[in-house]
Parts: C-alpha cells; sequence; structure tokens
C-alpha cells in the first residue's frame, strides 16, 4: 500500500515537474478522444434511429390518375385484412394536398400555380412491429408492381441508407481514431522515455540501494496512467460541453439532424468508453517505454 502512494506521490511530482510537456502530452490525447467520441456519439445515434426506423415501417404507393375508386377500395380492404399490415389509410388528391401544405406551409404559394391539385392519390400502409423485414419487402414488392401503382414510397429504403451511412461513419471514426490513438501513443511513449533519461542519476541511486524494478516502473506506469486519465476527462468535458451547446448555438444542425441526433440525452458508455481509452492508451504507453529503456 505504501509503494503505490509513494509511486503516485512520485508519478505527480514528476508530472507537475514537466508542465509543458505533459500538459501538451494532455491537449493531444484529449483532442484523440475528442474526436473517438464525436465518432462513437454519431454512431450510435444513427444506429438506434435506423433500429426505431425499421421497427416503424411505413409505404405509401402512389395511383395513377384517373384510377377507379372501386379499384383501390378492393386493394385497401386486401392490404386492411393482411396479417403483416397494421393499418390502411387512403389520401385523396385533396387530403395529399391539405398534408403537404400543414406539413410545409411555406411552399404553400407554390400550389397556386396549379389548377387542380397536383398530387395523386395514395394509401398508406403501417405494419406490425412482429413480422419480419423479408416477409413485409415481399409484400412491398408485390403491391408495387400492381398496374394501378405508379411509385412507391417506403422508409425501409432510407433506413437501408442510413444504415451504410452508419457503417462509413464507424469505419471512418475507426480509421482516423486509430491514427490520432497512435499519435498519443508514441508521444506519450517517448514523454515517458525523456522523464527516465531525467531521472536516470535517480533510477542508479535507487538500484544501488536495492529498489527492485518494479518499484522504480510503477511510478512510470501510473505517471502514463494519469495523464491518459486525465486527457478522457478533458475529452468528456469538451465533448460533453459540444453536445449541450449545439442546440442553443447552432439551429440549423438541430433541424438538419432532426429526429436522428439526440442532443437532450447523451449516453454515459460514451464518457466510460473515453475514460477507459485514455487510461489505456497513457499505461500501456509507458509500459511498452519503461519495457525498453529500464532493460537491465
Amino acid at each position: 500500500m505504501n509503494l503505490i502512494k509513494t509511486a503516485i506521490i512520485n508519478s505527480v511530482i514528476n508530472i507537475l515537474r514537466n508542465k509543458v510537456i505533459n500538459i501538451l502530452s494532455l491537449g493531444i490525447i484529449a483532442f484523440t478522444l475528442l474526436i473517438f467520441g464525436i465518432f462513437n456519439y454519431l454512431s450510435l445515434n444513427i444506429e438506434n434511429f435506423t433500429q426505431n426506423f425499421s421497427k416503424n415501417i411505413v409505404a405509401i404507393f402512389y395511383f395513377n390518375e384517373g384510377v377507379e375508386k372501386k379499384l383501390i377500395d378492393d386493394l385497401t380492404e386486401r392490404l386492411d385484412n393482411n396479417v403483416l399490415v397494421e393499418s390502411v389509410i387512403y389520401f385523396s388528391e385533396n387530403q395529399s394536398e391539405i398534408q403537404f401544405t400543414r406539413e410545409f406551409p411555406e411552399l404553400k404559394y407554390i400550389l397556386n400555380e396549379f389548377k387542380s391539385s397536383p398530387f395523386p392519390s395514395s394509401i398508406e400502409l403501417k405494419f406490425k412491429e412482429k413480422n419480419k423485414n423479408t416477409k413485409i419487402t415481399s409484400l412491398i414488392e408485390e403491391v408495387g408492381k400492381l398496374s394501378i401503382v405508379e411509385s412507391k414510397q417506403v422508409n425501409l429504403d432510407w433506413a437501408e441508407k442510413i444504415t451504410t451511412l452508419s457503417r462509413f461513419i464507424t469505419i471512418a471514426g475507426i480509421f482516423l481514431s486509430s491514427i490520432l490513438i497512435f499519435i498519443s501513443i508514441f508521444i506519450i511513449f517517448n514523454i515517458i522515455k525523456i522523464n527516465i533519461y531525467y531521472r536516470k542519476e535517480e533510477i542508479s541511486i535507487l538500484r544501488l540501494v536495492g529498489a527492485t524494478d518494479w518499484y522504480i516502473r510503477i511510478p512510470f506506469l501510473i505517471e502514463g496512467g494519469i495523464l491518459g486519465f486525465f486527457g478522457s476527462i478533458f475529452a468528456s468535458i469538451i465533448l460533453f460541453t459540444l453536445l449541450k451547446l449545439i442546440p442553443i448555438y447552432a439551429r440549423s444542425v438541430i433541424e438538419l439532424s432532426k429526429g436522428v441526433l439526440s442532443f437532450d440525452f447523451i449516453p454515459v458508455s460514451i464518457f466510460i468508453k473515453l475514460i477507459i481509452l485514455g487510461t489505456s492508451i497513457g499505461f500501456f504507453s509507458s509500459l511498452f517505454s519503461i519495457r525498453k529503456f529500464l532493460r537491465n
């Protein structure tokens, strides 16, 4: 216990002794972990959004102009009795126009250029969550091929596109974070090496009086761990502050990311990952350094 206590005190003293280089190291670690945290936050939000999107599949089928109402009613009844379907809602041309003006009031003036509603009649299908996407996809394709159907719009397509985007963000985040983590490891590795050379005489004296290798090495390991830990704390504070300030000062970002990114809830798991990763970077960087430069 006394060994650990002494080692921690010596580590803190050594960090304070070389303030400039250690502050630089903390800054680089914090920046590295901040980038990792941002990508991790984006990936988690997009993944959650995609999962919720897939659970609430909605398909809209637009009918050809002049289709008999009876044909639409027959299709609506058939779909309403399908075990996969939760509900079927019919929208006439006028109802579609009204819905458009409600959702996009700023574009209402465009409709004045048309003598009649430019929107086709349509039906909106909502599916039961318990059903598999493959069965729903088959039904959507079957209805989409009907002669009375002009086109379809399915949010499942968007879910797949968003999933692809999520994978790209994850890969890009891993790639960029890996480079930055390597840089952080290299910097801490060299900082510890400098500290070893700086304390070369002290280490020699400790060996002469019978100090074990681990008695000499532990302060360096703790030093690296402290640098990584506080670097991750700074990164967590910056990330938390950014995510809280964005809703206040970046309204355009809120509008663009509406429904995808949640700024009200920030997963604690992100900060736990940052702390574990930061402390690990510092600890293992120190371990590699002392193994190379404190050999007998």
